[in-house]
Formats: C-alpha cells, sequence, structure tokens
C-alpha cells in the first residue's frame, strides 16, 4: 500500500508538470533574477529536479545506483524537453524555449544530487559521523 501511495504521489506530479507546461492559460512570468536567469527558468529547475528526487526515492536500492540515477535523471530530462516540443506542437499560445528545455535537464541533474547529498548526510547521522 505505502508503495503504491508513494507511486501515487510520482504520477500526480508528473500530471501536474504536464497541466502547467501545456496549459495556455498559464503564462510564466520570467521576471529577472540574477543576470540572463529569470524566475521562470529556476521553476523550470525546481520542478525537474523535484522530479529526479522522486522518482530516485521510488527506488529500492540493490546496487547500480548510478546506472539507476541515470535513467531517472534521462527521464526526468526527457520529459521536460518532450514537454517543451509540446508546447510548440499542441498549444497556440506558448512556445518552445530552448532555455526551458536547458534548465529542465539542469534540475534534473541537481535534484540527483540533491537525492545523494540528503542521503549521504542520512547515512552520516546514522553512523554518527554527522550530527544535526
Amino acid at each position: 500500500m505505502r508503495d503504491f501511495l508513494r507511486g501515487g504521489i510520482v504520477l500526480s506530479y508528473v500530471l501536474l508538470l504536464v497541466f502547467l507546461s501545456l496549459n495556455p492559460w498559464l503564462r510564466p512570468d520570467a521576471h529577472q533574477a540574477v543576470g540572463f536567469i529569470t524566475w521562470d527558468l529556476v521553476d523550470h529547475a525546481a520542478a525537474y529536479g523535484l522530479l529526479t528526487v522522486l522518482l530516485l526515492s521510488q527506488i529500492k536500492w540493490r546496487g547500480r545506483q548510478s546506472m539507476i540515477t541515470l535513467l531517472a535523471v534521462m527521464v526526468s530530462a526527457a520529459l521536460g524537453v518532450f514537454l517543451e516540443f509540446g508546447q510548440l506542437w499542441l498549444t497556440s499560445v506558448r512556445s518552445f524555449s530552448w532555455f526551458d528545455a536547458y534548465a529542465n535537464i539542469f534540475g534534473a541533474v541537481m535534484g540527483a544530487f540533491a537525492f545523494w547529498l540528503i542521503r549521504l548526510s542520512a547515512s552520516l547521522r546514522k553512523l554518527g559521523i554527522l550530527r544535526y
């Protein structure tokens, strides 16, 4: 039951990403954050970073961590790029952006780093090496 619920959370999140990416009534706010980076790009990176973390949290780890991590990053990044093309093909008011696609890929990679950093931190706490 617990695995079913966690899988439902990932599926719900993917459906939310699809809805937000392809919804013609939502227009992303592209106010400048730092340099050429806009809040829209930060949102893209955060969204696909979280997707990667959610995907990796579903795995029962029995070896091959690097291969599974790479697969999760590829799935998350591919969904982000696919949805960018979906904006071009399926909507008339949204447009494809390479910057958004790159932000999706960057977020997927950073999500994997965040996942492993959290896992490492938890392991070091269990061993008593790292304290809050």
